[in-house]
């Protein structure tokens, strides 16, 4: 990743859980910036979808404390796991 993407795809499993996907972009002027949560892709793949403002960074370090803040994880490991557009 970048220090600041447009768009960022990727996937990530909490313990016992199966695989979820998360995409990142930018607000593009939409109002209400935020994320949406317990989404499901047409493969049955649940997942999140991360909006944040046009002067946010888009980068690893921002997307994992949202991640962390809405999932109560403190700590991530970094795994190879499945490619999210072939997942969703």
């Amino acid at each position: 990743m970048s220090d600041d993407m447009d768009f960022a795809e990727g996937c990530f499993r909490l313990e016992g859980e199966s695989w979820q996907v998360v995409t990142a972009r930018k607000s593009s002027g939409i109002p209400l910036p935020g994320v949406r949560t317990n989404l499901r892709w047409e493969s049955g793949v649940s997942g999140m979808n991360i909006i944040l403002r046009d002067d946010e960074y888009i980068n690893k370090e921002t997307l994992l404390q949202i991640m962390s803040s809405l999932l109560g994880v403190k700590r991530w490991t970094e795994v190879k796991g499945p490619d999210s557009m072939a997942l969703r």
